[in-house]
This record gives structure tokens, C-alpha cells and sequence, in this order.
């Protein structure tokens, strides 16, 4: 999506912190080690809250972190590397769901959203999706699958969404 520098440099905390998170757990042991260190070294310099928010469980908090992901379906082994999401970490995951949605937006109908537009945007924790997945009720809604291309490059291996619109009334959701 074209974006002024201010306004592309404006979320460029909340694209690394959802750069990092959506990295933990990922599925590739080594990629995510690589990515992880390279993307916590951008977090100390340009976010040192979230390092400080991420890292101040103690033992005992880390077992009460275990209880809590276990109770809600999350498989965690004893010995995963666990963090603590707070305020910080939740307004950045907000900035970056509005910033998404803005996107895809205009994925769609190739303009921006117009001044009097709004948008809603909400993202989930894990928990959430352990606990009772997508609810079927927004797939119903949303028929429509999508990921999104650059060239050759694809990134149906680590973005995928589903949505549908309505172009007479520029009405787009997606989830």
C-alpha cells in the first residue's frame, strides 16, 4: 500500500513486534532462532519496553504462565521459552491489525480507505485460537480465501486470510 515515509515510519515498532511474535512457535527450529536474534536486536534499539515487558516473568510467573496456556488448550512443553504480553506489546499488536486491515483494503478495491471510512480491527492470542479455533460463524461470513503476492514471492506459507466485499458499497472484512 503507498504510504508517505512519516506515515510507513509511524508503524514501523508495530510491523517489528509483530514480526517477532508471529515468529514465536514457529515451525522451522533454526529459521526462527536465525529471525528471532536478528529481530530481538532491532527490538532492544527501538523498542527497549517490549524487551523489558517480554522478560519479566520470574519463576514463579512462569509457572503460573504454564497453568494459564495449559488451562486454555495450548500444548507448551516445560521447557518453552515463555514471555509476558502487556500494554505495550498489545498497542503495537493493535496498531498493526489497523495498518493490516488498511492494506488489504486496499489490496482489494486499489484505493485508499476514504476519510470517511472506518475501520475495526481486532487480533487474537493463542489461547483464543486453542480454545475454540476461527469461529465458524466469521469463516460463514467470510468465504473468500486470500494471501498476497509480490512478484514471484508468496506468502501463502505465512499469511493467508479469509474475506469478502462488497463493491458497490466499499464494504471489505476480513479475518
Amino acid at each position: 500500500m503507498p504510504a508517505c515515509a512519516v506515515c510507513n515510519g509511524g508503524t514501523s515498532k508495530a510491523d517489528l513486534t509483530a514480526a517477532m511474535v508471529s515468529r514465536w512457535n514457529y515451525d522451522s527450529p533454526h529459521q526462527e532462532q536465525e529471525d528471532h536474534s536478528r529481530l530481538a536486536n532491532q527490538v532492544r534499539i527501538q523498542a527497549p519496553e517490549l524487551i523489558a515487558e517480554w522478560t519479566k516473568l520470574d519463576q514463579l510467573g512462569r509457572k503460573d504462565a504454564l497453568k494459564y496456556l495449559r488451562r486454555y488448550g495450548v500444548r507448551v512443553p516445560d521447557d518453552a521459552g515463555l514471555v509476558s504480553v502487556g500494554p505495550h506489546t498489545i498497542r503495537q499488536l493493535n496498531i498493526f491489525a489497523h495498518k493490516a486491515a488498511l492494506c488489504l483494503y486496499f489490496e482489494h478495491f486499489k484505493k485508499p480507505l476514504s476519510n470517511s471510512g472506518r475501520v475495526s480491527a481486532h487480533w487474537r492470542t493463542k489461547e483464543d485460537f486453542s480454545n475454540g479455533g476461527v469461529p465458524s460463524e466469521l469463516l460463514e461470513i467470510l468465504p473468500k480465501y486470500g494471501t498476497l503476492m509480490q512478484g514471484k514471492w508468496n506468502s501463502a506459507e505465512t499469511f493467508e486470510y479469509r474475506y469478502d466485499l462488497n463493491e458497490e458499497d466499499g464494504l471489505f472484512g476480513c479475518g
